[in-house]
């Protein structure tokens, strides 16, 4: 079993949880600062502010 498949089966044990491959290790860092950015956004107003991804 390949890593990818390894987490989106991790993930799929969350109820309400499931994995999607969102491309190789080197484009994590893109994921790491929109992250970072809704921390940031959701101190200052003190917010819930996330991401759903839909339809997938």
């Amino acid at each position: 079993m390949r890593q990818p498949q390894i987490v989106q089966a991790l993930a799929g044990r969350i109820p309400g949880m499931g994995g999607v491959f969102a491309g190789r290790l080197r484009n994590a860092h893109q994921v790491e600062s929109l992250v970072a950015n809704l921390i940031s956004v959701n101190r200052r107003y003190k917010a819930h502010a996330g991401l759903r991804v839909t339809d997938v």
